[in-house]
C-alpha cells in the first residue's frame, strides 16, 4: 500500500458517494498490489449514459488543491500530476464501451452498482494469445529497428540510434513475456520489465544489462542471439514456426549490413 493511502481516500470516498458513477476500477500496481512509492494510480470510472463525461471528469480533477500540471485532458481522459509527484490516470467510460479483454483480468473494483464489472472481470480470465499474426508484427518490428539502427549508426544518429536498439529491446522482452505465457506490454512500454517486479529470469535480466553497456556491435549480437534464441522456444512450445524465416532474415540483414 505504497501509494499514498489519503488520496486513494479521496478518490473513493467521490465514487462511491456519486449515483452518477455506476462503478470504477483500478489497473496497474494498485491492483496487482506490487505498488510502492514512485507508483501511479491508474483509475477507470463508469458513469451514467445521461452523464457527460467531461462533467465527471472536471469533478474528479477538481478533487485535489494541490496539483501541478495537467499533462493531458481531453473530454474523457486526463493525466495529472501532483505537487508531492504523484501522477493520476483516469479514464471515463459508459458501460456499453466496455467489453471483455485479457487487460480487465487482473483489476481492482472500488464500485460495481449493478455487478457489470465482476462480470466483466469473470468473463475476462483468458489466458494469453500467442497468435501466427501477432508474433510476425513484433519480429518484423525488430527487424525494422534492427535495420534502422544500422542507418543511424552510420549517419551519427546516436539518440535516434539508441531508439532503434531500444525498441529491439523492448521487442526481445515482449517475446520472452509471450514464451512465458505471459500478456506483454504494449511495444515500447517498459513498465515491469525491469526491477523487482520484473517476472524475467535473472539469465533475461543479465541480457538487458550487457545490452545497456556493451559497444553498438556487440549490442546487435546480444540481441539477435538472444531474438532467434527465444523465437526457437515459442516454436518449440506454441507451435508457430517461424524459427527459420526469421533466422534467414537476420542473417539477410546482416550480411548486407557487413558487404557495405
Amino acid at each position: 500500500m505504497w501509494v499514498d493511502w489519503i488520496y486513494r481516500k479521496i478518490i473513493e470516498s467521490y465514487i462511491l458517494y456519486d449515483d452518477d458513477i455506476l462503478g470504477a476500477f483500478y489497473g496497474g500496481s494498485i491492483a496487482r498490489n506490487d505498488s510502492d512509492k514512485f507508483s501511479d494510480i491508474d483509475l477507470r470510472i463508469i458513469i451514467k449514459a445521461n452523464q457527460k463525461k467531461c462533467k465527471i471528469l472536471k469533478e474528479f480533477i477538481n478533487l485535489f488543491d494541490n496539483i501541478l500540471f495537467v499533462e493531458n485532458q481531453t473530454n474523457e481522459f486526463a493525466i495529472v500530476h501532483l505537487e508531492n509527484l504523484l501522477k493520476i490516470d483516469v479514464l471515463i467510460f459508459y458501460k456499453q464501451e466496455l467489453m471483455p479483454s485479457i487487460w480487465f483480468n487482473n483489476i481492482l473494483i472500488v464500485k460495481d452498482k449493478d455487478f457489470f464489472l465482476s462480470d466483466l472481470k469473470k468473463k475476462s480470465d483468458v489466458t494469453t494469445n500467442i497468435t501466427s499474426e501477432r508474433l510476425c508484427n513484433i519480429c518484423n518490428k525488430y527487424l525494422a529497428y534492427l535495420i534502422e539502427s544500422y542507418k543511424r549508426y552510420q549517419r551519427d544518429e546516436l539518440f535516434y540510434l539508441q531508439y532503434a536498439i531500444n525498441m529491439m529491446t523492448n521487442s526481445l522482452c515482449h517475446l520472452w513475456y509471450l514464451e512465458m505465457t505471459e500478456e506483454p506490454n504494449s511495444l515500447g512500454d517498459w513498465s515491469k520489465y525491469e526491477g523487482r517486479r520484473s517476472k524475467l529470469s535473472e539469465l533475461q535480466l543479465e541480457t538487458l544489462n550487457k545490452v545497456y553497456t556493451k559497444s553498438y556491435y556487440e549490442k546487435l549480437a546480444i540481441l539477435n542471439d538472444s531474438f532467434l534464441e527465444v523465437l526457437k522456444y515459442i516454436d518449440i512450445k506454441h507451435h508457430c514456426n517461424h524459427y527459420n524465416e526469421y533466422k534467414n532474415l537476420v542473417k539477410i540483414i546482416m550480411n548486407k549490413r557487413i558487404a557495405e
